[in-house]
């Protein structure tokens, strides 16, 4: 009995029946709708969601303790596959579209960047209001919950981490160890939240403002052919150095911190920071004899392999903290969680569309972009089905962090 359950608790067992089963749900249709790969998160939140339950009612003695016990201390599947496979979509996605990254800019400007940060500040408005309105005088949750769900909410870890440190500056001693913990709290119980409502969401708009994914893509194509070509570098083998290589100079200019004064510091993070390289270096084409065009099918092969195993990883990693805040406290800070991003994100939806009238096929990437989350941008690309969210992903998601940062050393100041 004790192997059996070694087996069915073995990380790379998780993985793959998440895989195979959320892959299974990804090809259900109803009507037009799909899940896609995106499948593979509601697929690991139920896995995790079993394994981490039955870990936490083994005891001492019991047949698979120690199967148990690691469960528990990996938090299901260990961390480091979360951010290798979210590393290796991020710089194959990169070196894929990045030939367009220019043109992306000179035919839309700032467009992106406002929608980087418009989304930030509009989820902040949110959290405001949610925490006036119903937090503050409820004895339950203080405002280091609240800038925690905010965190939470726009999937920004460098948001929480700025939360932590501007806390330090309103209170100390054994209340700063109370406000971090309470910090945590919002953060652990909005994070999962955030991650299923950019991808839902991102999969629902059309159907909620009744437009066609298929014409917005046909209309982007067309747009592409008509932009002026950018300069053309013959496509190389795929090259493992190569990609080793940019992921390597993305991690040293994500760990790039730059001073903001009273507000902090700012840094891409070591996933920000490979996407950058990957969009840069690939647009760039050639250094001396390396080339960062490479072959598009194998590229697209190799984003699709990290971005499978990512959403899988993501919902077993995170099954147990999404079910249990439903269930539990933390519902209400759940529940403030969705309309934190979902009016932010629908507003952005509108301004970009109907104001800026830009293609929901480059927008969906936006959007993902402004709430920093990578998850998002997977459901984009599956949901469009092209690469080109990606570019605009790139050039809102910098603005979106930096934004974040900003808000969360603002938050105490102005709640």
């Amino acid at each position: 009995m004790a192997a059996v359950i070694s087996v069915l608790t073995n990380q790379f067992f998780l993985i793959f029946l998440a895989i195979a089963l959320g892959l299974l749900i990804g090809k259900i249709k109803i009507g037009n709708f799909s899940l896609g790969v995106s499948g593979g998160i509601f697929s690991g939140i139920l896995i995790g969601y079993l394994a981490y339950s039955w870990a936490s009612g083994v005891q001492e003695g019991e047949v698979g303790y120690s199967s148990a016990t690691s469960v528990l201390n990996t938090g299901v599947v260990s961390n480091l596959f979360f951010t290798f496979f979210l590393m290796l979509f991020l710089v194959s996605i990169g070196m894929k579209v990045g030939s367009s990254i220019g043109s992306i800019f000179k035919r839309y400007g700032i467009k992106f960047v406002v929608i980087g940060v418009m989304i930030p500040v509009l989820s902040m408005v949110v959290t405001l209001a949610a925490y006036h309105l119903f937090f503050k005088n409820s004895g339950i949750i203080s405002e280091f919950e609240t800038i925690g769900m905010y965190a939470g909410a726009m999937t920004s870890t460098p948001a929480y981490g700025t939360a932590l440190d501007a806390a330090g500056l309103v209170v100390s001693g054994d209340a700063l160890e109370t406000a971090s913990s309470a910090i945590s709290l919002g953060y652990t119980v909005s994070f999962p939240i955030g991650v299923l409502v950019i991808v839902l969401m991102i999969s629902l708009l059309p159907k909620m403002f009744r437009f066609s994914v298929e014409e917005e893509k046909a209309a982007y194509e067309k747009e592409l052919r008509e932009t002026a070509a950018e300069k053309k570098i013959k496509d190389g083998p795929l090259d493992f150095m190569t990609l080793a290589l940019v992921a390597a100079v993305g991690i040293i200019v994500g760990n790039i911190t730059i001073p903001l004064g009273s507000f902090g510091e700012f840094s891409l993070g070591a996933a920000g920071g490979i996407l950058v390289a990957a969009l840069i270096l690939s647009y760039i084409g050639k250094i001396g004899p390396l080339n960062f065009r490479m072959d598009q099918k194998s590229l697209g092969i190799l984003y699709q392999m990290g971005l499978t195993f990512f959403m899988a990883v993501v919902g077993l990693r995170y099954g147990y903290d999404v079910v249990n805040s439903l269930m539990g406290s933390g519902l209400q800070l759940a529940i403030a969680s969705v309309f934190v991003e979902g009016i932010a994100v629908i507003i952005a939806y509108l301004v970009g569309h109907k104001l800026f009238k830009l293609n929901w096929v480059i927008l969906s990437g936006a959007i993902a972009g402004g709430c920093t989350s990578a998850p998002g941008l997977g459901a984009a690309i599956s949901a469009t089905g092209s690469e080109e969210p990606t570019a605009g992903y790139g050039a809102a998601q910098p603005f979106a962090i930096l934004a974040n940062v900003l808000l969360a050393t603002l938050f105490f100041n102005i709640v």
